[in-house]
């Protein structure tokens, strides 16, 4: 008799665990990461979905309500076979945006596609207020996803609940009158909190806890990537620097003979929306905001005379602290660093937003890591050849190797 709750119990012990285990896992594959999805968003979806309304294509906020996964899975790797199919809602869809063609994501891994579904469920952030250089007010984007927490939370109640099973099925091999789970528990708390190694192990791991919290808390300060507020004109680097292929120097001329890379003046814009009166997407209601600004009547063609012009407010996005000191000219001019190594694929951005994180640390990496083009950039021949006589002529010279490390160049 006692041989075999024994083994019950063993087979239980063991079984639960397997559950456990399988449960933690499935959950793990099931979630998704809504901060990976949000990055995978905005670099495949964002050029034409948002998630609060519908831009080029539907509003994707709850979409895994609407539509399940094993259809989304299909319409996002290849919609077109998935219209071909004779699949009605997917022919339904194609029909109601007047045959627009979504793109196909047969890259999308399972664990991508998962994540990016995550991030549709996840609420949608609020419209981020545009504030004053300095305030202080905008916050580093922050990792929403609890879903670690709650699974730990749910195993450690499970391993409770399992222990209270055990303990009672040990009293009935003994003879003793089993309790209720919930009376065991309550025992076994109690018994835990009066051993003083049990007390000091929880309180160590609350004061790790906290600890770690507040060192993420306080790393994050100054730290500003995602930051995406709302413009006063809805421009699309997409449209401009993407499918029109407009230099990024030709607004932002700035980058190449300056420190600062210049907020373009409206009479840039004017250069081609004197003629270009009408959006690919917007129509005219946001050039006409060009127009206001500037005192132009599209219908005479023409500037109107004594008129008091309206600067655009257009909200800073990439802002460094006063203690730091960057130099455009020489990264773009100098250096030949293309823009899409700070600023991320704006050319794939309706909003732009801080697509890096611009820490000291980042910045350092960079520098470690970057070969100098000592070949082609005639900026720097004599030291240049100076480095070739230092390192060899087929040595990676890189940014550190020139001074790239000295706190004077960023904190003079």
């Amino acid at each position: 008799m006692r041989k075999r709750l024994i083994d019950q119990v063993s087979r239980l012990v063991l079984s639960s665990f397997l559950m456990l285990f399988t449960l933690t896992v499935f959950a793990e594959e099931t979630a998704g990461d809504p901060a990976k999805g949000k990055s995978l968003f905005n670099s495949n979806c964002a050029s034409c979905h948002k998630l609060d309304k519908k831009v080029v294509g539907p509003a994707l906020a709850g979409i895994t309500e609407k539509r399940d996964a094993e259809w989304l899975f299909s319409w996002i790797r290849n919609n077109q076979e998935l219209r071909e199919s004779g699949d009605a809602d997917a022919i339904a869809i194609f029909e109601e945006y007047n045959g627009s063609v979504m793109t196909n994501f047969p890259q999308l891994s399972d664990e991508d596609i998962t994540n990016i579904l995550a991030y549709t469920d996840a609420a949608p952030a609020p419209k981020v207020v545009p504030v004053e250089r300095g305030s202080g007010s905008a916050s580093a984007s922050e990792d929403t996803s609890y879903t670690n927490l709650y699974i730990l939370g749910a195993v450690l109640l499970v391993l409770v609940l399992l222990l209270a099973k055990i303990k009672n099925t040990l009293k009935q091999v003994k003879g003793d009158p089993a309790s209720t789970l919930i009376e065991e528990a309550d025992v076994m708390t109690r018994t835990a909190l009066k051993n003083p190694r049990i007390v000091t192990m929880l309180v160590l791991l609350v004061a790790i806890i906290l600890l770690q919290q507040s060192y993420v808390a306080m790393v994050a300060v100054g730290i500003t990537q995602d930051y995406q507020p709302e413009q006063p004109i809805k421009f699309s680097h997409r449209i401009h620097a993407g499918d029109n292929k407009i230099d990024c120097n030709y607004c932002h001329y700035g980058a190449r003979k300056s420190m600062v890379s210049n907020i373009p003046s409206a009479s840039v814009c004017m250069n081609c929306h004197t003629y270009i009166q009408e959006g690919a997407e917007t129509g005219t209601e946001e050039i006409n905001k060009i127009y206001a600004a500037v005192g132009f009547d599209p219908e005479e063609g023409k500037y109107i005379e004594d008129y008091e012009e309206q600067p655009i407010n257009w909200v800073r996005i990439h802002d460094l602290p006063d203690l730091s000191y960057f130099n455009h000219s020489q990264h773009v001019t100098a250096g030949n660093v293309k823009c899409q190594t700070c600023h991320g694929p704006v050319e794939e951005m309706d909003e732009v937003y801080q697509y890096s994180p611009l820490t000291m640390g980042w910045c350092v990496n960079c520098h470690r890591e970057t070969e100098v083009d000592v070949k082609s950039n005639a900026y720097y021949s004599d030291m240049h050849e100076k480095l070739k006589e230092k390192y060899g002529a087929d040595a990676k010279i890189t940014v550190d190797m020139i001074g790239g490390l000295e706190c004077g160049k960023c904190h003079y």
